[in-house]
């Protein structure tokens, strides 16, 4: 199999708002592989979990903040453009068809891993790319569905042996970020201080735009 070129990596999320939690297991993950880029990408509408309370434009606005700190982060609004539920099937058809010469990651948590076979055509998303799993606080593989277990048996691999291909998982042992974005959002509603856990960039922008109050 020939080399790629590129390593790219594909972070999910409805970032309402963008925060450390988001940012930081990323980073420290990266340590592990060579991305040229990350894209951070906002989900449209969210299936399975309540709607956003900032508006898209902001969503996307407190992304771009939040790029400005690591070279590598880039704000792609493909999914918002769709104007779709978010389901992860076309997005890495998208990705995969659109970055040729590639391999592509795409970043997941625990929670979402433990759930993965409740996802739409879940078992063909492995065609496409790669799989990196980050703790969540309160998850655990010892919770694992037989699926779960028979899909890792199978394809869970190291860092060193994902440079290429497709369909492989890798368990990332970073430190999870104890973080709650209904918390993080009730706290917002208070000016007086930053919230430790948001960037300075992103804090900047809310206060400006009067977001969350």
């Amino acid at each position: 199999m020939p080399v790629t070129t590129r390593q790219i990596a594909i972070l999910g999320g409805t970032f309402d708002p963008v925060h450390w939690g988001h940012i930081k297991p990323v980073q420290q993950v990266a340590e592990h592989f060579h991305f040229d880029c990350i894209h951070l990408l906002p989900t449209c509408l969210p299936p399975h979990r309540q709607q956003p309370e900032a508006l898209e434009t902001h969503r996307l606005a407190m992304l771009e903040a939040a790029a400005t700190l690591d070279d590598r982060f880039v704000v792609n609004d493909w999914e918002l453009r769709q104007g779709l539920p978010s389901r992860t099937l076309p997005t890495l058809k998208h990705f995969h068809a659109s970055c040729a010469n590639a391999t592509l990651y795409f970043i997941i948590g625990m929670d979402s891993l433990l759930n993965l076979p409740s996802w739409e055509h879940w078992e063909r998303l492995f065609s496409y790319a790669h799989f990196i799993v980050l703790p969540r606080p309160g998850y655990s593989l010892s919770d694992a569905s037989t699926d779960v277990k028979a899909l890792l048996q199978s394809r869970q691999a190291e860092a060193k042996n994902m440079q290429t291909g497709v369909g492989k998982i890798f368990i990332a042992d970073v430190e999870p970020i104890n973080i709650s974005a209904s918390e993080l959002r009730d706290r917002l509603r208070d000016r007086t201080s930053k919230p430790e856990l948001l960037p300075e960039p992103v804090w900047h922008y809310i206060c400006k735009h009067n977001l969350y109050c």
